[in-house]
């Protein structure tokens, strides 16, 4: 090509010039790209694996391993583990795998056999911990565990129930898509998660969250009654949660 080079005229060769232009927009472009995924990957991972770290706090896990043994360490990383992989599913999902994980992860033992108490509830630190929960302590660790998860906390509620079949008191979580649905039922009695109408084995009694408490209906939200800090053993698992670094 004939180009004015120092005010002559010149043949400049420029093949070589479109190499080397071509070559640094190509390391522009990588190095723009590296640049962005480095962006991307430390802001959504980096809060995601600050999350589920602060949800299951990982010195936990050694805290188990001293006090209950390594299957007790194993049981509380897996459930950080399960977290972290459930966090950006849809709600259903993660309302199907929470559910999962506790019906199969723990066995039920009754309070008084496994806590020397009438009734006592338990953290799910302890409940993995020491592989033995009963209803109640089945409720907490879902109902935690779906709140850390993003489940808005005014669709869930820790609800007392009269087991028929039973004839016993009981206690699930259940779920409302919305206000005036007919709630889910997450139950360590049976492993699929169902409409309050089909548990025609089910009484429902009141209902609780962190936010208030209800006289129980079949269908909506319920008859407000109340403040569930007003329940010593809610107010006494708050504190011991709160001492583990888990605000419930």
């Amino acid at each position: 090509m004939l180009a004015i080079v120092n005010g002559s005229y010149r043949f400049v060769d420029i093949s070589r010039s479109m190499d080397l232009t071509v070559q640094l927009s190509a390391r522009m472009l990588k190095s723009l790209s590296r640049l962005l995924l480095l962006l991307f990957c430390s802001s959504l991972p980096v809060w995601l694996v600050a999350d589920w770290e602060r949800w299951v706090p990982s010195d936990l896990i050694d805290k188990a391993r001293q006090q209950y043994g390594e299957s007790a360490a194993e049981r509380i990383q897996d459930w950080q583990t399960e977290l972290r992989d459930i966090a950006n599913e849809s709600e259903d999902e993660k309302l199907r795998r929470v559910n999962d994980f506790f019906n199969r992860y723990i066995r039920f033992v009754n309070d008084d056999k496994h806590w020397g108490k009438v009734d006592y509830w338990a953290t799910p630190y302890e409940a993995l911990g020491t592989n033995g929960a009963d209803c109640e302590d089945y409720v907490i660790a879902k109902y935690y565990s779906l709140r850390k998860l993003g489940v808005d906390t005014k669709k869930l509620r820790i609800t007392y129930v009269k087991a028929l079949r039973y004839n016993q008191a009981h206690m699930v979580l259940t779920y409302f898509p919305t206000p005036d649905a007919v709630p889910f039922v997450l139950d360590n009695l049976i492993k699929s998660i169902r409409p309050a109408s089909e548990r025609r084995d089910l009484a429902p009694v009141y209902s609780f969250n962190a936010e208030g408490m209800w006289l129980e209906r079949m269908k909506g939200e319920g008859i407000r009654m109340g403040n569930p800090n007003k329940l010593d053993l809610w107010t006494d698992l708050r504190i011991r949660m709160n001492e583990l670094g888990m605000d419930l």
